[in-house]
């Protein structure tokens, strides 16, 4: 059978023309392939960058020469191949007979390499579908690979054979991140014939034997811009190279230059189409069968469509339309009406369906467009002879089953044969046991009736993706081109894309998108742009109000919200788990408890104290600090339930501390809790006692769905024992998380569940922003509102304690512009200080402005706060890293930290990680190849799954979470043996190196740098934190966490000539939190997908057109500003006579031209927050401002009353002025 290619390439910055890159340097997109990783030369590519290879000498080629960075060279060049097992000092194997080989590369062409085909682990599972091929032998040392000759080169003809020149295509793929979509798992960047393919290559030998190379030529058919090209480049580059600010007007509207890239971009990642297809763009080069062809030459056509519509590049864009419809055209011709036949036979225990069919083809007795269905009935009738087939004993049994089963479950059985599914997708519809038990609450009739019923609720496995709309659309469509006389009946046959069974399933589909990233309902408006915008097989654009016309199928499967101008929809599963928290929440908030008898405050000074600190009973900010935590403890222990929160630095560790000191909690019992294992282990050491991650906990209570990898919400009993909860990093919490969770504990039994957390750092990786919802909920409760006793479980601790030799940390001044909540008064004062660390006490402040500045900073800076004495002073730094002698401390693993938002570009974590090891781990021996990465010994670590692993020595299963750190201890027999964090570090971990096959499921990554993501719920001693311009997924949330992760002192570099743009992220606007749509105690849904949605409490939102501003008192005035028609700036930067600048609220420009200040004065009970404003007040006074004169204030009460007419009065004196 005639299969495609799939050939990977990596991101190279010059069309992969056969040159160096034009900043190599700054091309880090590549860097998540192994070969690169470890070997790209920075410094040697920049000195001939722009050079073709044919120009350079071998030791000159850069390492994408091995991943395809050359297939559009139109000059030949040559290339020397050396066997990876040559190793003339070493020991004696016959690849040192070997030697180097020279292969001239011809004009476009590349390299193909079968990666999975070629490890030892797969080759049961080839064997089972290619019997003859040859029996490996072991390997005289550690490896992945299979190792004999005969071996090899049986594969790889295997491989190749169906591989067919001037017939099969070839499609070219970035795997990863890159410059087009940061989250990108592939990117197809090119799609053409294969022209050629050479024949095995061999090294020449100075034996009378050789080996093969596993690279084979495969020359392609793209030449741009020429009728003679048999495929297509599509044009990343010239649309990259669009200025930023590039509008582009089309009959939709107004396009911008990441809407124009999201349109061409060819990913394999789109919501509802067939997430299958990504693993045949895997291991480097792979097999692609027709129907997954077929799905990517579909999303071509459209994304062709779309360029020619743009006129931005051009091309022979008609010319390629029509080649793309012949492909179209020749891969139907191959592809016949039920895709999954022998996988249907598997599912109904028939074990040999696979060879059936192939006999049944090979016998002319099932030709492509027939219906096996009618050859299956003869074949266990006895019409067709297959006696001396190994299952001939089987059929006879099989013809009685068939019978026993009625004509509606043959039906489904056929029906799902019809699309491309396993056999264990087929199993899971077909067979109701398994259906039901997979919560998938339909019958045969429902499916026989909408097929697409599977589409909305399949939810995949560890195993299968999720079933897609356009799998389902494969089989129910009629396409005569690939059924012949086989097509569809009713009511399956689907004559329209518009067929509201398919619309709705399609909204099903995005709406699950839409909660994995955050949203829990979707606006009408939203949905439909969405739907519109799918780059699907099938177009699909819906008319003007359609889903509102459909509303009433629509709502049969999904939860309808028609409230004010905005109407939305939302799986049912997040209607039920809203509704809950919106009863259960409030009404445990409300009830109250008999008080505790607990003298709070010596509990408090006790925990002070163990921690080293001397309470000062004459200092203000320390009684207001205690009065606030006395209040917290109170309010925490009396009510059924009670949310502890407040910025980062106010004393939630120490409240913590008290509590696990109470008395009559620790006699009815506390159970902690926390989402990560970071935060388990550290939770656990404040308490002195054990804490379980939730996903161990569920576990324990057989509601962790270990397949899927997530919660159950059933199960069989209520857990019934500690009387009080305390879960701890509340704010990574999803609503599936904090639902799954109250519906396993006996709410009953449970007297106290006790939620901390910080609501401003990152909102949690799935659906919802429970906690911050909640905390909102119980801060914007007013006495006159019916649940305002809820407002009594509320503990915000609002007095910063943590300080630096008596002053404020200006880590957490800089924070607290980045927290959701208005700043302290002179907080502004910081961005003055940010352009001179002599001014600073835990924060260091630098710029950068290229790769090299950054990488040539970052390393003084380590040098300078790690106290080494240069990048090769290794001694020092795995002191730092906790090596004694042959031991680790692992508790200082988290001594530093590099964090960086994202992973790809050459200021994210891949490029970080590779030159830290350049410069501090260079020359590590005994490394191995895990993931991208390089590992040698006490290389620092992290866990990026969450999973049981087995621990050495023993062989005691340990759960491991995502984000925990360690170290690699050793490395031996192609293992690195990792110690961890939170784990007793005589237990080791091991991590099979997996050579350089391109393995996706590397659950281990080095962590010298790792995103900010990844660092939530940990701190370090030292932070160094790189911040770029640029970065799409940069938001207010992710730099306050980000800020927030130092204990001792805060490295920040940042990108340009000063530091002061990054004031800027601090802005509403800037809030990812605030942009999620939920449902819990307010109506917050954006109306459209660039929109932010109006969440009260979480965005405040003004009357003046596009102004957010940061209080709900300061909506009050600006609101009050705009009813006057008052004309002002909000936080407009206002420069002293010395230079120094501060960020009042409001000002105004008087008929003279000079500026008036108004300044909100939000808790002037808070002792710092009334110095603070002293200290900004004299600011003024210094500068020529008076009260009254220039200078107006307006004040709320302590409990955040305001005033209305007081404010009034203050404008009315403004107004007369201006």
């Amino acid at each position: 059978m005639i299969k495609h290619l799939s050939i990977r390439v990596s991101w190279h910055d010059n069309k992969w023309n056969g040159a160096i890159c034009k900043h190599p340097s700054q091309n880090a997109y590549c860097l998540n392939l192994p070969r690169i990783y470890a070997d790209k030369n920075d410094k040697e590519e920049d000195k001939i960058a722009d050079k073709h290879w044919s120009t350079l000498q071998q030791n000159q080629l850069p390492p994408c020469k091995a991943e395809g960075a050359s297939f559009m060279s139109a000059l030949k060049y040559n290339r020397t191949f050396q066997h990876p097992y040559y190793k003339p000092n070493g020991k004696d194997v016959p690849h040192n007979a070997l030697k180097p080989t020279t292969i001239s590369v011809p004009p476009f062409s590349s390299f193909a390499v079968p990666f999975w085909w070629m490890l030892r682990g797969n080759q049961n599972t080839i064997k089972e579908q290619y019997p003859d091929i040859p029996r490996d032998q072991n390997p005289p040392f550690p490896s992945s690979w299979v190792y004999t000759y005969q071996t090899q080169e049986a594969l790889l003809k295997r491989f190749f054979e169906p591989i067919k020149e001037n017939y099969s295509l070839v499609m070219y793929y970035a795997k990863g991140a890159n410059p087009v979509d940061e989250d990108s798992r592939r990117l197809i960047v090119g799609i053409g014939i294969v022209k050629t393919k050479s024949k095995i290559l061999k090294y020449e030998t100075n034996a009378d034997y050789t080996y093969p190379l596993w690279d084979r030529l495969i020359e392609h058919g793209i030449r741009p811009n020429e009728t003679s090209s048999e495929g297509i480049l599509l044009p990343y580059y010239e649309y990259l190279e669009l200025p930023e600010d590039y509008v582009l007007k089309t009959k939709e509207g107004k396009k911008n230059k990441q809407d124009l890239l999201n349109e061409i971009k060819l990913t394999l990642q789109e919501t509802a189409s067939r997430q299958e297809v990504i693993d045949e763009f895997t291991y480097g080069s792979e097999h692609v069968n027709d129907s997954s062809a077929l799905v990517v030459l579909g999303k071509l056509r459209s994304i062709v469509e779309r360029i020619k519509s743009h006129g931005i590049v051009k091309d022979l864009w008609e010319h390629h339309i029509q080649w793309i419809d012949r492909q179209i055209g020749k891969v139907k011709e191959s592809m016949g009406p039920f895709p999954s036949f022998g996988n249907a036979l598997l599912a109904l225990g028939f074990q040999y369906g696979h060879l059936l069919e192939e006999d049944l083809r090979n016998s002319k007795q099932l030709a492509v467009k027939d219906n096996p269905w009618d050859a299956w009935e003869d074949a266990i009738n006895g019409i067709i002879n297959l006696q001396n087939k190994p299952y001939a004993s089987d059929l006879p049994h099989f013809r009685d089953i068939w019978l026993n089963e009625s004509t509606e479950r043959k039906n489904l059985l056929i029906l799902l044969s019809r699309f491309e599914l396993s056999d264990k997708q087929i199993k899971n519809w077909f067979d109701s046991k398994t259906r039901n038990k997979l919560g998938y609450k339909t019958t045969d009739a429902e499916i026989l009736e909408n097929p697409y019923r599977i589409a909305e609720l399949d939810e995949g496995d560890l195993e299968n993706y999720p079933i897609a709309v356009e799998t389902i659309d494969n089989g129910l469509f009629e396409d005569k081109a690939i059924q012949g006389e086989n097509v569809p009946n009713k009511p399956q046959l689907v004559d329209s894309p518009l067929d509201q069974r398919r619309i709705r399933a399609i909204i099903t589909q995005v709406l699950k998108r839409a909660a994995e990233n955050g949203d829990t309902l979707v606006s009408v408006n939203e949905l439909t742009e969405t739907i519109n915008t799918l780059n699907l097989q099938r177009a699909t654009v819906l008319p003007v109000n359609y889903i509102i016309t459909n509303i009433e199928f629509i709502k049969e499967q999904l939860n309808f919200i028609n409230r004010g101008e905005i109407q939305a929809l939302q799986l049912e599963k997040y209607n039920e788990i809203e509704s809950y928290f919106r009863k259960v929440l409030i009404a445990r908030a409300k009830r109250a408890l008999e008080g505790i008898d607990e003298n709070w405050e010596a509990l408090i000074k006790r925990v002070i104290a163990n921690n080293g600190i001397t309470f000062n009973g004459n200092n203000p900010k320390h009684i207001a600090a205690l009065a606030d935590q006395v209040t917290a403890l109170q309010r925490l222990t009396d009510r059924k339930i009670s949310v502890l929160h407040g910025p980062a630095g106010t004393g939630k560790t120490t409240v913590l501390g008290a509590l696990f000191g109470c008395k009559t909690l620790t006699t009815e019992g506390i159970l902690l809790l926390a989402p990560t294992g970071k935060a388990r282990v550290k939770l656990g050491k404040m308490a002195g006692g054990e804490a379980f991650t939730i996903a161990q906990f569920l576990n324990k209570q057989n509601r962790f769905d270990w397949n899927r990898m997530k919660p159950r919400f059933t199960g069989k009993e209520k857990y019934k024992g500690e009387q009080n909860v305390i879960v701890d990093e509340c704010s990574m919490l999803t609503e599936d998380d904090l639902y799954a969770l109250m519906q396993a504990l006996d709410l009953g039994h449970i007297k106290r569940l006790i939620l901390v957390g910080d609501p401003y750092q990152l909102p949690p990786i799935g659906a919802g922003r429970p906690f911050a919802d909640f905390c909102t909920f119980l801060d914007n409760l007013e006495e006159e509102d019916e649940d305002f006793e809820a407002y009594e479980a509320l503990a915000r601790l609002k007095e910063v304690v943590r300080n630096v030799d008596g002053e404020n940390s200006d880590t957490l001044t800089l924070a607290s512009w980045y927290s959701g909540l208005k700043p302290s008064k002179d907080a502004d004062s910081i961005f003055q200080k940010l352009g001179s660390n002599e001014l600073l006490n835990d924060l260091q402040v630098t710029n950068w402005e290229d790769e090299q500045s950054l990488i040539t900073k970052l390393n003084g800076l380590l040098i300078e706060n790690l106290d080494l004495k240069g990048e090769k002073d290794y001694v020092t730094l795995n002191k730092v890293l906790g090596v004694e002698g042959y031991n680790v401390n692992t508790d200082k693993i988290e001594a530093f930290q590099l964090l960086s938002p994202v992973k790809a570009p050459y200021w994210g974590s891949y490029n970080l990680n590779r030159t830290f090891q350049q410069q501090f781990r260079n020359g590590l021996k005994g490394t191995v190849s895990i993931g991208e990465y390089q590992l040698g010994l006490y290389d620092k670590v992290i866990q990026t799954v969450n999973e049981w692993k087995d621990g050495f020595p023993g062989g005691e299963p340990y759960q491991l979470s995502n984000g925990q750190l360690g170290l690699v201890k050793d490395t031996r027999k192609g293992f690195a043996n990792v110690v961890f964090a939170g784990v007793d570090n005589k237990v080791t971990f091991g991590y099979k190196s997996q050579g350089q096959a391109d393995n996706d499921s590397s659950n281990l990554e080095l962590a010298y740098a790792i995103t900010v993501h990844k660092s939530q719920g940990s701190d370090f001693d030292f932070v160094f934190l790189v911040i770029p311009k640029t970065g799409r997924i940069i938001s207010r949330e992710l730099i306050y966490t980000a800020l927030t992760r130092a204990k001792k002192k805060l490295i920040l570099l940042v990108e340009g000539d000063t530091p002061h743009w990054i004031i800027n992220l601090s802005k509403p606007q800037y809030s990812e939190t605030a942009k999620r749509n939920t449902h819990i105690f307010s109506y917050s849904v954006r109306e459209e997908k660039h929109s932010i949605p109006y969440a009260e409490g979480l965005i405040h939102k003004t009357k003046k057109e596009g102004l957010l501003v940061r209080s709900k008192s300061e909506v009050i005035i600006a609101n009050m500003l705009v009813e006057k028609e008052i004309d002002f700036e909000y936080e407009r930067e206002f420069i002293g006579k010395n230079g120094q600048k501060r960020i009042p609220d409001f000002t105004f420009i008087d008929a003279a031209g000079d500026i008036i200040i108004l300044e909100h004065l939000g808790m002037m009970s808070l002792p710092s927050y009334r110095a603070d404003w002293e200290k900004k007040l004299q600011f003024y006074n210094d500068n020529g401002y008076k009260l009254t004169d220039n200078l107006f204030t307006t004040t709320e009460s302590e409990k955040g009353g305001i005033d209305s007419i007081a404010i009034e009065e203050v404008i009315n004196k403004i107004s007369k002025l201006i």
